[in-house]
């Protein structure tokens, strides 16, 4: 039987991926940088560390890129912030979770004010014991360290827990010290990539995931 869950928030818990690809495009083409939406969009889960160097030169990430990643915050807190809403299904979930006695901690390559926003609009604090976001570490998803993080403090095995997420990212990170990944398709990523990443069960959603009892998240 698992003792936790470690959820990814961003796509899983809250609908706001293309709301974070939006201000991306928005704060690079400020700097003068243009790239596709599309292409964003593909790396978002990623944290700033990870993502900015994909789209930019050495120099440029230099030179700028703290810039544009505070910038793309900026954006994102003034104009898209107020209109992320809940997905499906996760405050029944949660409180499954919860009942189950379940350890449920939240790890996101975003900050801790967007988190605890977000853990406020969804109605789930009593159901959360811990928050970890990529300034608590060096490295980002795809890198394994948010995830080794929360392993740390709760002194969990790979075997303990389970990894709930909806990008291909999450997945990586979790397979990188041996956690299994149940991956949800509301993060706007296909099933094909999920599996290729290694996730071990995928759903179209949480509400899905909730009515399947022979899921691991419920051992």
């Amino acid at each position: 039987m698992i003792k936790g869950v470690i959820s990814d928030v961003d796509g899983t818990l809250v609908d706001s991926n293309d709301a974070h690809a939006n201000a991306w495009q928005e704060a690079f083409r400020e700097f003068g940088i243009h790239v596709k939406w599309e292409e964003i969009r593909c790396a978002i889960g990623k944290g700033a560390d990870q993502l900015l160097p994909q789209f930019l030169t050495p120099e440029q990430l230099s030179e700028m890129g703290t810039r544009i990643h505070k910038r793309k915050k900026e954006i994102f807190k003034n104009k898209y912030f107020d209109r992320i809403r809940p997905l499906p299904g996760v405050i029944p979930l949660f409180e499954r979770l919860h009942h189950d006695k379940k350890t449920i901690a939240l790890v996101t390559s975003s900050g801790m004010g967007e988190a605890t926003h977000y853990v406020r609009l969804l109605g789930i604090e009593r159901c959360v014991r811990d928050i970890i976001t990529g300034d608590d570490v060096a490295r980002t998803k795809p890198y394994p360290d948010l995830f080794h993080l929360a392993l740390d403090r709760f002194h969990w095995k790979p075997s303990d827990a389970v990894v709930l997420g909806d990008t291909p990212y999450d997945v990586l990170a979790a397979n990188k010290i041996g956690l299994p990944a149940i991956a949800v398709l509301t993060g706007g990523f296909s099933e094909e990539s999920l599996r290729e990443a290694g996730a071990v069960e995928i759903y179209q959603d949480l509400i899905a995931l909730l009515k399947n009892d022979k899921s691991r998240l419920f051992r």
